[in-house]
């Protein structure tokens, strides 16, 4: 890695509020972030909530912070001529330890970022272990309810085969009952109209006529007169 990609990464690095409910990124377009002696670093809202009145305690590491010196709200991109400037005349000492502490600075922050970054993925795995579980439950109970429901639809596709075949003999009989009432109907009138015959030749029976008043019967030329020929040959 070449000191040009080094100098991108650390530019495309964004410092973000050490408060974990904002973790909200940096900038001096916001407000200007107030900055702690125990190397974290906040917003300007969350800065004023946490660390407003001295002596205030540090609500990541717990550190003691007492003196004004403690807490410093400082601009992250200052013009280019105060960073020439802010370190001239001091000890050279100074400006190493100075040096030093504005990496450790960077080195806690990048820290913080990725042991959050690691925290939100552990996080989003349990919830996808928890989500998975939990729709593998749902499957289950959707797949023991088809289940019971296939077999709900088994016995009442058998209980309705039995009851067809059950109908069949049932309307065979109904028919032949049909058939033989009105065969019993028909012998009913049979009987009734030879009774009513029977009656009607009790009540009124034909009167007899006497040998005597009967006539002989007679062919039709013997009753015509005979007629003589008186004719030629």
């Amino acid at each position: 890695m070449t000191l040009d990609d080094e100098n991108n990464s650390v530019q495309r690095f964004v410092l973000k509020c050490n408060v974990s409910a904002c973790y909200q990124e940096l900038s001096n377009k916001i407000d200007q972030p107030w900055i702690t002696v125990c190397g974290h670093i906040f917003c300007a809202s969350c800065g004023l909530a946490e660390l407003g009145k001295l002596p205030a305690i540090c609500p990541i590491c717990c550190h003691q912070l007492t003196s004004p010196f403690d807490i410093i709200q400082s601009e992250l991109n200052p013009p280019s001529h105060f960073v020439e400037m802010v370190l001239m005349g001091l000890n050279p000492n100074d400006c190493l330890e100075a040096a030093r502490r504005g990496i450790s600075f960077w080195q806690s922050q990048s820290v913080l970022q990725l042991n959050s970054s690691e925290n939100n993925v552990q996080n989003t795995r349990s919830q996808i272990v928890e989500m998975q579980s939990h729709y593998e439950d749902k499957v289950a109970t959707m797949n023991r309810e088809i289940f019971t429901l296939r077999e709900e639809c088994q016995r009442l596709k058998e209980e309705n085969s039995k009851s067809q075949h059950h109908k069949t003999p049932v309307s065979a009989d109904r028919s032949n009952l049909n058939t033989q009432e009105q065969q019993k109907a028909v012998a009913a009138t049979k009987v009734s109209t030879n009774a009513t015959g029977t009656v009607k030749k009790q009540l009124y029976p034909r009167p007899s006529i006497p040998l005597q008043h009967i006539r002989p019967t007679s062919s039709r030329n013997d009753s015509l007169p005979q007629r003589q020929f008186l004719g030629k040959f």
